[in-house]
């Protein structure tokens, strides 16, 4: 049975209609990825989900006694209530399903006939509903989860409202990712996250027991993460078997298809009128006035819709220079001396060099950039600029828009020899046409003010781009026509992003930044992870090389053998099944570990490597499981 159906849902806004007919099913544990273009209709759809909107018709039906967990845009908090105690109050359905087993455990054991048939059944059917919300182990997901998405323990008994806008979206997020529930509703959940907790996400959503809809405009966690697409487009849902790239390709076999459906009916009638016309009243008058009925019963196949607008994106002329774009000597910059973000950075940027910095939040990324763009100034050391070196910054906050303004003062305020309709036609190529061009910035979506930032940015003559999450408020259709520009704009690029997609299809060379210092790898993002991966290996094989090597303790006498008391134990069959996961662990670990000193092994990267991150999955889950088991001995 599905757990969420929606049947020809039509919203409208006034005069606007958002949905026109939207039907979509969403089954137990299915992972759903919702996209389309900005102010589409996708967070009205979710708002309708949790019953925040209202369809003006149709119908949305979500299972009996189905839990729904959804992120509030703008999440509050109660005077008081420290980030660790609000995430935890996503275990209140958990806690009270793990003490009705508790209870039904003793119940079991007291009766008999038809009493203990309908608590075993119930006893069963709680079971499967604890472990869709997150197993047995409340206490350990709370810091699992915070962990994940980048809040550490320093930030668990501050105060929730006295945090950043993005820290309070992420502990919003957390209680919900701890809730679990029937069916989760995330939307733009990697925002405010470092790629460590994008990663993390990703995984979390894989592994759920729950099912899932993301809305999210990141190409590899729809690709990794999600197994159905539906696209909101004018007013409707297409669904789409497969992840991301498979919808894609789907898509445009789609429109191609109904291309060649409907352009061959359209020769078929273009024939047919003409043979209609030619011969009626003439001796085959009959069969023209046969062929005209048929034509008045015919199905018409209708045009397929493509939508091709997004923004025409030119890349800005690169003023000619010298190949040195900028170099940096015993760069360095800090807000706390004790504490310093950079320091000794010698660094060097060649003209047509394509940089992505990377690093966790809070490591020094946006100021390092602030520096190189001239935007702020180096605690040490020096900048020094290539011939005719000209920066065109790009901030995420797009602070420099004036909220009193609109798009076409913009323009105009910075060029003022352009004519009125060459800022017209400007503002077109980024999607601002008629009333859109005098609209107030103050009222613009984040993706309008992206887009208002770029269209100013192209207009400047910069031998070189330094861009602070360029792709952050674009829709898929900005983002591509943004990967086109720059992929043909002639000077240096250095950004920051957390889309991976992104930073593999422009970058050649990443940054990253981590406790003060500054290492460079020449590649793009997906090589930076290999390599990444590939000196943990060594780390861990060295580790383990060194544990082998080390002299054996004398072994000890062996302890009694303890004897668990299945009526001290809280769900015993469970439990049993707890210590064979443990036993089966060690022996997978005690495995890896013997192989990893093996020739074989770390001469082989790639198997090195894999063998490493089941080590680190393997240590993880043991650590999980064994702290459960000591937890559940009464």
């Amino acid at each position: 049975m599905s757990l969420l159906i929606l049947e020809d849902v039509q919203k409208h806004f006034g005069a606007q209609e958002i949905l026109r007919g939207a039907s979509m099913r969403i089954d137990p544990g299915e992972k759903v990825g919702l996209v389309g273009r900005n102010g589409g209709g996708k967070t009205t759809l979710l708002r309708m989900i949790e019953g925040h909107e209202h369809p003006d018709w149709g119908s949305i039906t979500l299972r009996k006694g189905a839990t729904l967990g959804h992120v509030p845009q703008r999440p509050e908090f109660a005077p008081g209530v420290k980030v660790r105690a609000f995430v935890e109050l996503g275990l209140e359905e958990t806690r009270k399903a793990l003490a009705r087993l508790e209870e039904l455990t003793r119940i079991m054991g007291e009766v008999e006939g038809p009493e203990l048939e309908r608590a075993v059944k119930e006893h069963d059917e709680l079971h499967h509903h604890v472990e869709l919300l997150g197993g047995y182990e409340t206490e350990r997901r709370v810091e699992s989860v915070l962990r994940g998405i980048g809040l550490v323990p320093e930030f668990w008994e501050r105060e929730a409202r006295t945090l950043s806008g993005g820290e309070k979206s992420r502990v919003a997020l957390a209680r919900e990712l701890v809730a679990g529930g029937d069916l989760i509703l995330l939307d733009e959940p990697t925002n405010h996250l470092d790629l460590p907790g994008i990663e993390w996400i990703e995984n979390w959503i894989r592994q759920l027991k729950s099912a899932v809809l993301v809305v999210s405009h990141d190409r590899r966690l729809l690709t990794n993460a999600v197994e159905t697409i539906y696209e909101l487009e004018r007013g409707t849902l297409v669904r789409y078997t497969g992840n991301y790239a498979q919808y894609v390709r789907l898509k445009e076999e789609r429109f191609t298809s109904d291309l060649r459906a409907y352009e061959e009916q359209q020769d078929f009638l273009r024939k047919e009128r003409e043979f209609i016309k030619k011969h009626m009243g003439s001796q085959r008058t009959a069969e023209a006035k046969g062929r005209e009925k048929k034509l008045q019963n015919l199905e018409l196949v209708q045009a397929p819709f493509n939508d091709v607008r997004k923004p025409v994106i030119h890349p800005p002329k690169a003023e000619r220079g010298g190949e040195i774009v900028l170099e940096t000597r015993g760069l360095g910059a800090w807000f706390d001396p004790q504490k310093p973000l950079i320091q000794d950075l010698d660094l060097r940027i060649g003209r047509g060099e394509r940089i992505g910095i990377l690093g966790r939040n809070g490591a020094g990324k946006s100021t390092l950039l602030k520096i190189l763009a001239g935007r702020r100034e180096a605690s040490a050391g020096v900048v020094e600029l290539g011939h005719k070196a000209a920066c065109g910054y790009y901030d995420q906050d797009t602070s420099e828009l004036r909220d009193d303004g609109t798009p076409y003062t913009e323009i105009r305020r910075h060029w003022p020899q352009m004519t009125d309709q060459e800022i017209r036609n400007h503002l077109a190529r980024f999607l601002f046409r008629g009333n859109d061009i005098d609209a107030s910035v103050a009222s613009l979506s984040g993706g309008e003010r992206a887009r208002l930032c770029l269209a100013k940015l192209t207009l400047s003559h910069p031998s070189w781009l330094a861009m602070d999450e360029p792709t952050n408020h674009l829709d898929l259709a900005a983002r591509t026509s943004l990967e086109e520009m720059l992929g043909d704009f002639d000077g240096a690029i250095v950004c920051i992003s957390h889309d991976r997609e992104f930073l593999d299809g422009l970058c050649n060379r990443i940054l990253e930044v981590d406790d003060g210092g500054v290492t460079s790898y020449a590649g793009n993002y997906s090589f930076w992870r290999e390599r990444k991966a590939e000196e943990a290996g060594v780390a861990s094989a060295e580790k383990a090389r060194k544990a082998a090597a080390a002299p054996k303790p004398a072994p000890k006498a062996p302890e009694p053998e303890k004897k668990t008391q299945p009526g001290k134990i809280k769900n015993p069959w469970a439990f049993e099944k707890l210590e064979k996961k443990i036993m089966e662990l060690e022996q997978e670990r005690d495995t890896i570990n013997a192989s990893l000193v093996t020739e074989d092994v770390y001469r082989n990267a790639a198997k090195m490597k894999e063998l490493q991150f089941r080590l680190a999955e393997i240590e993880r889950d043991l650590g999980d499981a064994n702290k459960q088991w000591e937890e559940w001995i009464a």
